[in-house]
């Protein structure tokens, strides 16, 4: 048996997406949507309902009027969004509890990351709902990881305080004989998510990989990004740090970083209150 099946079965409760949000995607995946039918879907989960109404009127979304019920989210946010924020609110849902792990800091940062892929997708003209989704799940493989050995997952902590994520692999790696992107990946396949998901969490931590998409290098950005902005430093250090490679294929100019970065920061404070 390989090891990721070893990881895999070794987890007594396997965390399940709560069946809306796998709905929701069937749903969304089809070609033909009922936006009615969408809506009363959505209200058939209270807890996942009340997370998308507070998540919508958010500024992560940027609506300028209330959005008083999920009638009026599908209508305002449109589709894509839609899906994207149900599976926000149903992925936290899912995974509510982890003894070993400060569950609203990791959202947080997961929720900056999302929101910065977004943003880095649209500067670029690309679809942004699938780099949304994809940063918001980079680090799920982690999440696995503590709770399947909360004693062994604090000591690689430890040892990985200020390292890249490329670098964290290989501590992962050495201690439990996997790593983070590995687990993700893995997830991102049992529950169904979209391939290009699954790639950007395995290749996130080193998108100049020849099997890295698109997609990782944006991820990869973002979290760079996110992890600049929670250590408060200033927007054109965070820039210069970026990988260089990751900084040409992307083809942003750096004033253009640094103007952006400088608008992201209220995205911190902005998740905290939405977890």
């Amino acid at each position: 048996m390989k090891p990721i099946e070893d990881f895999f079965n070794s987890i007594v409760s396997l965390p399940s997406l709560p069946k809306v949000v796998q709905e929701v995607m069937r749903m969304l995946n089809s070609e033909d949507v009922d936006i009615n039918i969408l809506a009363n879907t959505i209200e058939q989960d209270a807890v996942i309902a009340a997370k998308v109404l507070k998540m919508a009127n958010s500024s992560f979304y940027g609506v300028t009027r209330a959005v008083k019920n999920i009638d009026d989210a599908v209508a305002i946010l449109g589709l894509a969004k839609i899906r994207s924020l149900v599976v926000a609110c149903g992925v936290t849902v899912a995974i509510a509890e982890v003894p070993s792990l400060d569950l609203k800091r990791f959202w947080r940062h997961s929720l900056v990351a999302a929101s910065i892929s977004r943003e880095i997708a649209k500067q670029l003209g690309k679809e942004s709902e699938v780099p949304y989704i994809a940063g918001l799940l980079h680090n799920i493989g982690d999440l696995l990881i503590h709770l399947v050995f909360p004693v062994t997952s604090s000591e690689v902590d430890d040892l990985c305080i200020g390292i890249s994520a490329e670098k964290r692999q290989a501590v992962e790696r050495e201690v439990i004989g996997l790593d983070h992107c590995q687990i993700g990946e893995e997830l991102a396949i049992r529950w169904s998510f979209p391939q290009e998901i699954a790639r950007a969490l395995r290749y996130y931590a080193t998108p100049m990989d020849k099997n890295a998409c698109e997609v990782s290098l944006i991820v990869y950005a973002a979290v760079h990004v996110a992890h600049g902005l929670e250590r408060g430093d200033a927007a054109d250090s965070i820039v210069d740090s970026l990988n260089p490679d990751v900084s040409t294929y992307l083809n942003v100019r750096r004033d253009e970083w640094v103007a952006q970065i400088a608008r992201y920061r209220d995205l911190i404070e902005e998740a905290s209150v939405m977890i």
